[in-house]
C-alpha cells in the first residue's frame, strides 16, 4: 500500500494546491472587478459632465449621452465586443470593430481631425458666400408656343415685370 498512497497523497497535494492557486486567481478577479466598479461610478456620477478633449490647446467637451446609460453600456468589455460579433463569438463586422477600436485607442487624434475637418468646410461655406457663388442648378427659360403667340420666361429677379416684343421685330 506504501506505493499507492504515496502516489495517492501527491494527487491531493496537487489537487488542494490548485485549488487555492484557483481561489487566489478568484479572489484577484474579484478585486479586479470591484476596483472597475468603483472607478466607473466615480467617472459617471452625478457631476459628470462628459468627456473632455484636447485640440489645439482648446479645451473641448463632448457629452455622448447620460452618464447612467453610459454607465450601463461600459460596464462590461462584451458590451462593446459583443456589438461585433455574433451569437458564437466569430466577427461579423471586422470594419466596424477595427474602427471603433481606433477611435477608442486615439480619441484626441480623432477629435482633431474632425475639428480641422469642420473648421475647413465653415471656411470653404463662408468663402462661397463672399464671393457670392451661387452653387445651384441655373435653369433656361421656359418657351411655350400657342398658335403663333410665344411666351417666354425671363429672369424673375430683374424687376421689370412683363416684356412684349413683337415677333415681326425680332
Amino acid at each position: 500500500m506504501g506505493p499507492a498512497s504515496s502516489e495517492s497523497t501527491e494527487e491531493l497535494t496537487s489537487f488542494r494546491q490548485q485549488a487555492e492557486e484557483a481561489k487566489g486567481l478568484q479572489e484577484l478577479n474579484q478585486k479586479r472587478i470591484d476596483l472597475f466598479l468603483k472607478e466607473t461610478d466615480r467617472v459617471f456620477n452625478d457631476e459628470f459632465k462628459g468627456f473632455e478633449f484636447n485640440v489645439n490647446d482648446k479645451s473641448m467637451t463632448f457629452k455622448p449621452a447620460d452618464a447612467s446609460e453610459l454607465k450601463k453600456s461600459q460596464e462590461t468589455i462584451l458590451n462593446f465586443v459583443n456589438k461585433y460579433t455574433d451569437d458564437n463569438n466569430f466577427i461579423k463586422d471586422a470594419d466596424g470593430y477595427h474602427r471603433a477600436l481606433s477611435v477608442a485607442m486615439n480619441p484626441e487624434k480623432f477629435a482633431k481631425f474632425f475639428y480641422e475637418q469642420g473648421k475647413a468646410d465653415a471656411v470653404d461655406d463662408v468663402s462661397r458666400k463672399s464671393k457670392n457663388i451661387d452653387m445651384d442648378m441655373r435653369r433656361t427659360p421656359e418657351t411655350t408656343n400657342k398658335g403663333g403667340f410665344q411666351v417666354r420666361s425671363l429672369n424673375q429677379d430683374s424687376g421689370r415685370g412683363l416684356k412684349i416684343k413683337s415677333a415681326k421685330r425680332i
